[in-house]
């Protein structure tokens, strides 16, 4: 009895694991089937989205071309030969005609005064510092009093000249004694020159104790203070004089033949942006740097109310003279994205033709073109936004319009 029931249970057992295994077996059929009925469903979706684009594409360029067909309204204008101003531009910054560093000529001595500050105003000979002269004084007394001595001497040695050639005439004395009073009085007077030069020296260098401008001007830099040591190799104050103004710029090769010393010129600056100050170039290089094949320039500004001070930054505008030249509205220029670089449309046989140019000078609404078009040419001033190379177009301006149909008919 108790084999039985092991053996049903064994039975049992084989059936369940049969079972299972049939089960699993049945899941991955149905997997795999999902996959495949998954993938089938992207092959037709991709199928689908292809032939959604490709319609797509198909009806945008029917309308592309349609729009191709389509005539733009455009405004036209004649490009044409004037005279345009030839200006040279540039830059510099502005210096004091006149900038000196006043040097003290005394080293190792106090500066017992300084009589001026950083803006004040001198005029030339005003007196800007004083050293210590206690030292300078007793040695100029004291030259004085050998002075003295040495006229006192000479004085004597010459009444005592006078003396022995009167008794040497009347043959009282010798001649010896008489030429040996005669060399004494010449070394008296030789020792009163000298005398007289050591006391002119110092009462010079006693001058030079006090220190005067040489130029006048104001004072644009105090570089020490009272009570500092004198020093020949450093400046007390700097003086700049700014009733006249000068700009240094450099001309390349190209431009430097036109500069002619006297050409006006104009000048503006940041601080008076609406103001413009005339001045002349004054001073041409005669030679040209050959490192940067520029000459240097300078320019003169008259500036008695100082409005100009020295280091403003200047832009220049010298006028070349006028030169023959093509141009066009500005408003026909288009910019290239990303470039420097302009083109223009113009209209050739009812179509929209694209040029590439290359500017010039700029004068009122005009710019000159230097390349790319010739005088005559009409070009689009109004809706070349809309346009591209090859589009048809109509002309709304009729006058240029006819103008560019009887250049379409040539």
């Amino acid at each position: 009895m108790e084999n039985k029931r092991v053996k049903k249970r064994k039975t049992e057992t084989i059936v369940a694991q049969t079972a299972f295994t049939n089960v699993m077996a049945a899941v991955k059929r149905v997997k795999k089937r999902e996959t495949e009925t998954i993938v089938a469903a992207i092959v037709i979706l991709a199928f689908a989205g292809l032939a959604i684009f490709n319609y797509i594409k198909f009806k945008t360029q029917k309308k592309v071309e349609v729009k191709k067909e389509e005539k733009i309204p455009v405004q036209v204008a004649g490009s044409k030969v004037m005279n345009l101003k030839s200006i040279l531009e540039q830059t510099g910054d502005i210096r004091p005609m006149i900038a000196v560093d006043v040097y003290p000529k005394v080293p190792g001595k106090i500066i017992e005064r300084l009589r001026v500050e950083k803006g004040d105003f001198v005029k030339r000979g005003a007196l800007i510092a004083v050293l210590e002269r206690d030292a300078i004084k007793a040695q100029v007394a004291q030259a004085g009093a050998a002075v003295d001595m040495a006229e006192a001497n000479l004085d004597v040695l010459e009444k005592d000249y006078a003396r022995i050639e009167y008794l040497y005439k009347e043959k009282a004395a010798a001649r010896q004694q008489l030429d040996h009073i005669n060399a004494r009085a010449k070394a008296a007077k030789a020792q009163l020159r000298q005398s007289q030069e050591t006391l002119k020296q110092l009462e010079i260098l006693h001058g030079e104790h006090k220190i005067y401008a040489p130029v006048g001007g104001l004072v644009s830099a105090r570089y020490v203070d009272r009570g500092a040591m004198s020093d020949t190799r450093k400046p007390i104050v700097r003086i700049s004089s700014e009733e006249k103004v000068k700009i240094v710029t450099s001309v390349t090769e190209k431009d430097f033949p036109h500069i002619k010393k006297g050409m006006r010129v104009e000048v503006k600056v940041d601080a008076f942006p609406e103001k413009v100050f005339s001045g002349a170039v004054s001073i041409i290089t005669p030679t040209i740097d050959p490192a940067t094949r520029t000459g240097e320039i300078e320019i003169h500004i008259k500036n008695k109310d100082r409005v100009l001070r020295s280091g403003m930054f200047a832009r220049i505008r010298l006028y070349l003279g006028e030169t023959p030249a093509t141009v066009i509205p500005r408003d026909a220029l288009v910019n290239l994205p990303g470039t420097g670089n302009y083109y223009v449309f113009v209209i050739e046989n009812g179509q929209a033709v694209q040029k590439n140019i290359e500017t010039g000078i700029s004068q009122h609404n005009y710019v000159e073109v230097r390349e790319g078009l010739d005088a005559g040419e009409q070009v689009v001033v109004r809706g070349q936004n809309r346009l591209g190379d090859g589009v048809r177009v109509i002309i709304e301006n009729e006058e240029a319009g006819a103008e560019a149909g009887q250049r379409s008919g040539k």
